[in-house]
Formats: structure tokens, sequence, C-alpha cells
């Protein structure tokens, strides 16, 4: 990355930081989401000099469409890496997003939609066993060149993944629309809507988000905005087909790629950059990598017409999910157990499937 693009924080910024943190009177998870966003919000005036001024330029678009923030949250004890969605919130995992909240407030509006299968308005990454070879953020092969939610007239404007656990081996390649070298007839063809977009399989049947859309894949002008999926999208001529495969071409010659380490925040234009992650072999164990993940909108007006999707009022989704009164270690005990009886039960069932195919 362009080292402009690089914000580097400091103990003093962390410890201004850490004062405006306590200085939120609700917590996430508690009550109301938005009156939580609400009071992070007024914090983020608190915060140092440094990491306000790296948000407002990312935000005036001053420094690109990418923006890597390193060491906004210290190390602290993060809890094993779960093993099955859930009850995934923890002191750590709850400060950390509170943080999210209180930076990215400067930038827009925390949002997610009402038919995902597994809500939260901030969503734990990790890999899943029964994911493995999903075109899934859980999964372990390589996850392919994507926008989030490119089908949808309101995907988010901006998204950001901060990890809470990093892995030396996995990478998360970052590319962006305007640096592809298209040659000019696929460009054309990229611009035209011949390109078919299914909704990807993070949302429930039923949720108003289903079926293939039609659209395109480049917009105009010369920073153009970008809808690419290529685990859920074909061409629908062979002459769109053909360009998709030229975009991963010119994908090949033009990405970067990025390491996260904890108190990495990664905040980039989902609109104008794609992003994907390498291929990986996780252990399983609860040392694995761990990210958050977050959704923005710039504002909710130019998704107006599709605002009874998304969850935007108390009443509009069954939030806070149900709190356990286990402690943490109980609830990764169950986990790591009911884990390992789903990796013994594929292993069967992959064995048995190999001999039906001699």
């Amino acid at each position: 990355m362009d080292m402009s693009e690089v914000v580097i924080l400091d103990e003093h910024d962390r410890a201004a930081i850490l004062s405006a943190m306590s200085l939120v009177g609700r917590e996430y998870g508690e009550d109301d989401f938005y009156q939580f966003f609400y009071q992070c919000s007024r914090m983020n005036g608190m915060l140092p000099t440094r990491l306000s001024k790296a948000l407002f330029d990312f935000r005036m678009g001053r420094s690109g469409s990418v923006l890597l923030i390193k060491g906004l949250l210290t190390q602290q004890h993060v809890p094993p890496t779960p093993a099955l969605r859930g009850n995934t919130w923890n002191k750590t995992t709850l400060a950390a997003r509170k943080i999210m909240c209180i930076a990215l407030s400067q930038l827009g509006h925390i949002y997610n939609f009402l038919g995902k299968k597994d809500f939260d308005y901030i969503d734990d990454v990790f890999p899943i066993y029964r994911d493995r070879n999903e075109q899934l953020g859980s999964n372990c092969d390589f996850l392919e060149w994507h926008v989030e939610d490119g089908f949808h007239p309101a995907k988010a404007d901006l998204a950001a993944l901060f990890c809470l656990r990093g892995d030396a081996a996995v990478q998360t390649h970052i590319c962006k629309a305007q640096d592809l070298d298209l040659d000019a007839n696929f460009r054309a063809e990229l611009m035209k809507k011949n390109f078919l977009i299914q909704v990807d399989p993070t949302f429930q049947p039923g949720s108003g988000a289903e079926g293939q859309f039609r659209c395109a894949v480049l917009s105009e002008g010369e920073d153009p905005e970008i809808i690419y999926d290529p685990a859920y999208m074909i061409g629908a001529t062979p002459e769109a087909q053909a360009a998709l495969k030229h975009v991963h071409d010119c994908i090949q010659a033009a990405y970067q790629s990025i390491t996260l380490e904890p108190g990495d925040l990664l905040v980039f234009d989902n609109r104008r950059v794609m992003h994907a992650r390498s291929a990986y072999q996780p252990a399983y164990d609860g040392s694995d990598r761990w990210l958050l993940r977050s959704l923005l909108l710039e504002s909710y007006w130019k998704t107006r017409e599709c605002l009874d999707q998304l969850a935007l009022t108390p009443d509009s989704v069954a939030w806070p999910p149900p709190r356990s009164t286990s402690t943490i270690a109980q609830i990764n005990g169950r986990k790591g157990a009911e884990n390992e009886r789903f990796i013994q039960q594929e292993a069967v069932s992959d064995h048995a499937s190999q001999r039906s195919e001699v």
C-alpha cells in the first residue's frame, strides 16, 4: 500500500482512544444499537489528531479509497477463536466493537441487512469447519474477489475489517477498480447491463433478497464503481463472460496484499475496491484468525427505496441476541466439543463419499 494510506498509532494515541471509550455511557448489545452508536459518535471528537485527520482525509477522498490504521487496540487477552457461530461476545470483542463504532462514526452509519442468517451489526469472521470449501468469509479456500453484497441496491459504501487475532500466513488482497488496465472494448462491455449476479448464501430464504439480478460491472468515469463477484456472477452473453475473464486477468497485475495484525483496522471503499483473501489452513483449535467486519452507509437517503430491508429501528430486528450466562470458557468448551464431533462426522461422510465414487 501507498504509505499515505497507512496510519500507525502510538501509545499516546491509544491512551486518548481509551479515554474516549470510557466516556461512552452505553455498551454494545445492551439495548438499541443506534442509541449506542449515537453515544459513540459523540466521542469521535476526542480521538487523537493523527487518527481523526486520517479519517477526515479518507472521507474527503484525499487519501485514496483504502485506509489501514495500525495499533488501534493494544494487545489484550483475546479468548480462543470460536469454532461455530453464536455467542462470540466477551470483554475484548465488545471493547473492539466500541472502538470501531467511535472511529467509524466519523465516516458514516454502521448498518446491516434484516435478511442475514446470523444477524449482528458488527459481524465476527473466523474459520468454520463446515464452511471450509464454501465461498464465504469463514472458509479456508481462496476467498474470491468480490464487493460486499454487490447484488443489493443498498450495498455498503464502505467496509471495515478489524483484526482481533492475526495469522502471518493469511493475506487480505485489495484491488482498486481504477487500477485495472482494461482493454477499451472490454471496458465498454463491462458497462452494459449484461451480467447476472446472485444473492449469496448469508441471506435467509424469504428475506426479500433472493434470485438473481441484472447489472453492469463497471460504471463510467476515471474512478469507476465496480460490482464484481465471480463466485456468484456470470455474463449473460459470450462477450460479457469474456469481459469477466478479462477483469480477472487484469486484477492479477493490479492488486496489493496486506497481512492484518492484531489491532489493525482496514477500511475501504466497497463501491470502488474489490477484496479477496488467500487460502490457508486453520487449526480449528482456538488459535485461528479472527476479524470483526462492519458495513457503512454514507447516507441512508440513497437507500430510501429499500429501507424496509435494513435494520434501522429497535423493533425491526431481534437484537441484541440472547446472551448466555455461561462463562466464556464454558461457551468455548462446548463449541470446541461440538466442532470436534462435527469434524469427525464430516470425515466419516467424506470417506463414505470417496468409497462410493471408486
